[in-house]
């Protein structure tokens, strides 16, 4: 859902400019104005420990605690604000910036957020003046100048905003920037031939990638009457992301004869985009926390911001907080055409926190509400598949295809996700009917490659073919660890000892992590009579958590070696990788 329009420099910019200001200070005394007391401290330390566990309800607790002893002190109030900005609690955060600026006055973030505070009630000069009392330097080349653009456009000074913007002409990683809220400042301002030229650069310059950029032009050309144009904007999008659920239904909406509704009426809304397009260029980098503290603030000052809710959503799911990611999509209207796709994360978060039953209903009420949707069916298989309850993923399968309509190339992962069920429920000849299929309709995905090829191998069966599968698998994900370990596992199979290890060691370069692969090493290590490497592979292996099944055998091979193991291993289930 992210922009896409901003490059890599452009992150690396915005990333070195929003160090907070007083980040660096190390501790309490050097900074307060006075010795502080050990329980102050100690307060001080639990919550910094408290934020970084994201407990923001107990990080408040305890820096409300420092504060009463230390109130003064701009270290604890800065993280103090900070913490309260990022947990999206911008009343508090409000209040501790008024106090902040107090003992730093030219505080960025404490700047920015009173600046946006003002635009919320509509006081667009002292935005402006907001932002000017903060320091200098990039951060007030670039946030602060967005900040002050759409303040200016608030108070309906055309000129001066724009000149805001201009400021950026001749920095090739902003450029795109620019033109896009040049467009949209002077569309919520009525200048419809100077919004026509900064809408055309933007899109030629964009190549029409940028669901946000296409869904404000089309938009536009909605509102000046060319319902055709807007249809051929919407379409040629579509064409690049044939399912994206915003232009889905924007092409409906256009094909009912309505008008696209404009993404920004105010100057609000105005830095809200402003804000998310910052925000989505950081969460390009895993997750930043900056990211977040800037969906936040968009969120902050547009609530109803569906596609800011779903990043902020996404960017938690990167960072592994389920819970947060959830209480983000639950924000999502249910009347969005992200919905449904907020719903699903839902029940994925749910399942990640070991709530199968509860991910489970909200996919099935999902199901039920949206009749011919194949994507709750898909994410169910995808459940039951994930705890190896193959009979029930199939059954989700065997909906979602049924409901796909006619047979298409975009459907081969469900034919591959329901060859999987069949080959673990024993099934051969349904499960390589629907690999062969899957093969087909994806042009030979490496996925499928390594599937079909390394089942027939187990098989002993199409020996040659399904060697070269795995090659060629491998030659199209040369990095992808559990392909690698497949040809590996192959040459083993086939007794190509040797070069087995060959392969075998470099997966585990690729995946050093995966007893799987591991176990695999030590085995063909066997076989060329490397034993002290081989038990050590093992060894390794039985300390990666390996299936309980599996660690038996590892242990027998550790203490009788491979040959006496062998008798008493059962069959490796194969994995989705092949492995």
């Amino acid at each position: 859902m992210a922009l896409n329009y901003v490059s890599g420099f452009f992150r690396a910019v915005l990333l070195f400019t929003m160090v907070p200001a007083l980040a660096g200070c190390a501790s309490l005394e050097k900074l307060g104005g006075g010795r502080a007391s050990e329980t102050a401290y100690g307060d001080y330390l639990a919550a910094r420990y408290a934020s970084s566990v994201n407990a923001p309800d107990l990080a408040e607790k305890y820096y409300d605690k420092t504060l009463s002893t230390d109130g003064n002190n701009p270290i604890v109030l800065e993280r103090a604000f900070m913490s309260a900005a990022y947990a999206g609690d911008m009343s508090r955060a409000v209040r501790l910036a008024r106090q902040l600026i107090k003992l730093a006055p030219d505080h960025r973030m404490a700047r920015l957020v009173l600046a946006l505070d003002d635009i919320r009630d509509g006081d667009y000069d002292k935005a402006q003046t907001q932002i000017g009392n903060a320091e200098g330097g990039v951060f007030a080349a670039l946030v602060g100048t967005l900040t002050q653009a759409w303040a200016a456009a608030g108070a309906g000074e055309r000129d001066v905003a724009i000149a805001k913007l201009d400021t950026f002409k001749g920095k090739p990683a902003f450029d795109l920037f620019r033109t896009f809220h040049t467009a949209q400042v002077l569309d919520l301002l009525g200048d419809k031939e100077g919004a026509q030229a900064a809408y055309t650069e933007t899109m030629e310059a964009s190549g029409g990638g940028s669901i946000r950029i296409v869904e404000a032009y089309a938009s536009f050309q909605t509102r000046q009457g060319d319902m055709d144009g807007a249809k051929e904007t919407v379409n040629a999008f579509l064409a690049l992301s044939p399912r994206h659920p915003l232009a889905v239904a924007d092409a409906a909406t256009l094909n009912a004869g309505k008008p696209l509704k404009p993404l920004i009426t105010s100057a609000s809304q105005g830095v809200a985009e402003a804000l998310y397009g910052l925000g989505s260029a950081l969460a390009q980098e895993s997750g930043s926390d900056m990211a977040v503290l800037y969906l936040r603030l968009a969120i902050w000052m547009r609530p109803d911001f569906d596609v800011a809710h779903t990043l902020l959503a996404d960017t938690y799911e990167q960072k592994k907080q389920w819970a947060d990611a959830i209480a983000s999509y639950s924000h999502v209207s249910s009347s969005s055409p992200l919905y449904s796709n907020a719903r699903i994360q839902t029940a994925i978060n749910l399942d990640h926190l070991d709530r199968e039953a509860d991910a489970i209903d909200v996919l099935n009420k999902l199901a039920k509400n949206n009749p011919a949707s194949i994507e709750p069916h898909v994410a169910l298989g995808d459940i039951y598949r994930a705890k190896e309850k193959y009979a029930d993923a199939a059954k989700q399968y065997d909906l979602a295809i049924k409901l796909a309509g006619p047979t298409q190339p975009s459907h081969w992962s469900l034919y591959y996700a329901r060859g999987i069920c069949m080959e673990r429920m024993d099934k051969w000849a349904d499960a390589e009917r629907d690999l062969k299929l899957a093969l087909k309709l994806s042009d030979d995905h490496p996925l499928v490659l390594n599937y079909l090829g390394y089942s027939w191998i187990e098989q002993g069966t199409h020996l040659t073919e399904a060697l070269a599968m795995i090659e060629k698998a491998v030659e199209l994900r040369p990095t992808d660890g559990f392909i690698v370990d497949s040809l590996g596992w192959a040459r083993y199979r086939l007794g190509d000892y040797e070069h087995a290890v060959q392969v075998l060691q470099r997966a585990v370069e690729l995946e050093p992590g995966d007893s799987t692969i591991n176990d695999h090493l030590g085995d063909a290590f066997w076989k060329v009579g490397r034993k002290i490497e081989a038990r050590f592979q093992w060894s390794h292996a039985l300390e990666m958590k390996p299936g309980e099944d599996r660690v038996p055998v590892l242990k027998a091979k550790l203490q009788f070696g491979l040959e006496a193991a062998e008798a008493a291993e059962l069959k490796k289930p194969l994995s989705e990788t092949g492995s």
